[in-house]
């Protein structure tokens, strides 16, 4: 007998859990998998950027305590070379939320794994995608149960959040293009450190010599987070390193000749490489995370640019399951893709792994600089995406730019905000005077203080027009005085209906 479901996703990491949250808030039923008997241990993925902690806020999260369990992530202070010192303040404005966290990533799965539960879902551990084969109207899955059991289930849609080894994928035969670092490794531990020198919690430093590069991050329980990419003298060791080893490059590479590494925890050894899918949709199957793109774990954005993949995705999906066009999700791979693209840009300009010719501190300087805010994915903006439709041609927001934080007046005359609407999952109308007649599935609101008059806000609307933001916080289109039916007419052409 073959099961069916609407969605199954395969992969129960922070990617797949977000994907998963925001079908369930909207009421999809889908299957999570997970070939992990437990979750996954180890901090791994540890700075959460700000631009993820309001999807997580969006996603109904309890932020409070999640913030709680964190360490503010308040500087980054670079030694470049021997050249000057240069600190990076962190703090972004215009957000709720202006400094990153750095806490373990084993707690976002569990905030992640408990808000998923509370809409009704469980994860299925111990449960393998063995196989997987399409056609026009779904996808058959083959799911290896640690039990022994096999089971088949036929799915309207998979994602696959399955991380860069990735089988969905490969059985699928989607392109995988991968460029390799060699050379260069990167070796890691959390571990307390004595004698290496520091400035108060909340900051890290990161050393650039001849010989490679170190990080160190605090981390919430007193450790430090310690990572040094050099050169490789043995490819073929996949041994994870030894404390000892570690704290060989962290006295070379820090300069601090007495550094001693106690209490380690989560060794980890890797080669470094960049990959990315030739599309994040094929046919009924899409990717996410590490799955559609896997960046060297340097930049500190792989999960969270990951998350911000299935953010933009459950929202479109559930429209589709719901009974929208299928090409509302070509717009997930068309708005994605280009942000993979970069981030792996980026990354390689930046990556120093003591192989080749060093850069400059001129160059260190002028790469930190021109990274700061595209760091936290704040900047990403989806303004080129055929979803974005700017019909008013004034200061303030544009069509596809992340929407801040503003109070609001409801359509009931009750304060409200922008963040509180959207945790419904639906489209929101902010207009100076609300539209009346609007399709289903938007929330109309005002401006709680109006600011016609200030080009400097974000929100200053005048009298007659509309900001119509899309469930993901980004601007959908931007409606000017005497066209009332273009909210309407926008939604049809983003739904196919």
């Amino acid at each position: 007998m073959v099961a069916a479901a609407e969605v199954v996703v395969v992969g129960a990491g922070p990617v797949g859990l977000s994907v998963a949250v925001e079908l369930a808030r909207r009421r999809v039923k889908c299957r999570v998998v997970d070939r992990r008997a437990e979750p996954r241990p180890g901090t791994r993925g540890c700075t959460v950027w700000q631009r993820t902690l309001e999807t997580f806020d969006l996603m109904g999260l309890p932020m409070a305590d999640f913030v709680s369990r964190a360490v503010s992530y308040r500087r980054r202070v670079y030694h470049p070379f021997g050249g000057p010192e240069l600190a990076v303040d962190l703090r972004e404005g215009n957000t709720p939320y202006p400094l990153p966290l750095l806490i373990g990533q084993q707690e976002t799965e569990r905030a992640l794994t408990e808000r998923l539960r509370d809409l009704g879902t469980e994860v299925e551990r111990g449960v393998r995608a063995a196989g997987a084969e399409q056609d026009a109207e779904g996808v058959t899955l083959t799911l290896d149960h640690a039990t022994g059991t096999r089971e088949t289930v036929r799915a309207q849609w998979v994602v696959s959040a399955e991380g860069s080894h990735s089988m969905v994928r490969e059985a699928l035969g989607v392109p995988w293009h991968t460029r390799r670092f060699t050379g260069t490794q990167l070796v890691q531990v959390d571990a307390v450190a004595h004698g290496l020198p520091g400035d108060g919690a909340g900051a890290a430093h990161l050393h650039l010599s001849a010989d490679g590069f170190l990080g160190d991050l605090p981390l919430p329980d007193g450790r430090r987070r310690l990572f040094a990419a050099v050169a490789d003298p043995d490819p073929g060791d996949r041994s994870d390193p030894s404390v000892d080893e570690v704290e060989a490059y962290v006295r070379k590479l820090s300069g601090v000749p007495d550094v001693r590494l106690r209490s380690p925890r989560h060794s980890w050894r890797v080669r470094l490489h960049n990959s990315v899918a030739g599309s994040f949709r094929y046919g009924r199957c899409l990717l996410a995370g590490d799955a559609a793109r896997t960046v060297m774990p340097v930049t500190a954005q792989g999960m969270n640019t990951g998350i911000q993949d299935a953010f933009n995705l459950g929202w479109k999906l559930a429209a589709v399951v719901g009974g929208a066009g299928e090409q509302l999700l070509d717009t997930y791979a068309a708005e994605r893709l280009p942000v993979a693209h970069d981030l792996l840009r980026r990354t390689e300009r930046s990556f120093w792994g003591g192989v080749g010719t060093p850069p400059t501190p001129e160059a260190v300087t002028v790469g930190v600089r021109r990274q700061q805010q595209a760091r936290s994915d704040q900047a990403v903006d989806y303004r080129d995406s055929t979803l974005s439709r700017q019909w008013a041609e004034r200061p303030g927001l544009r069509a596809g730019d992340r929407a801040p934080q503003i109070a609001l007046t409801g359509a009931d005359g009750s304060p409200t905000t922008l963040y509180d609407e959207l945790r419904h999952g639906d489209w929101v109308s902010v207009a100076a005077v609300p539209r009346t007649g609007l399709p289903h599935g938007v929330r109309s609101a005002r401006p709680a203080a109006t600011a016609a008059g200030n080009p400097a806000d974000p929100y200053a609307l005048a009298e007659g027009e509309t900001l119509l933001i899309r469930p993901d916080g980004y601007l959908g289109c931007r409606v000017g005085p005497g066209d009332s039916g273009a909210p309407a007419r926008y939604l049809r052409e983003t739904y196919g209906s």
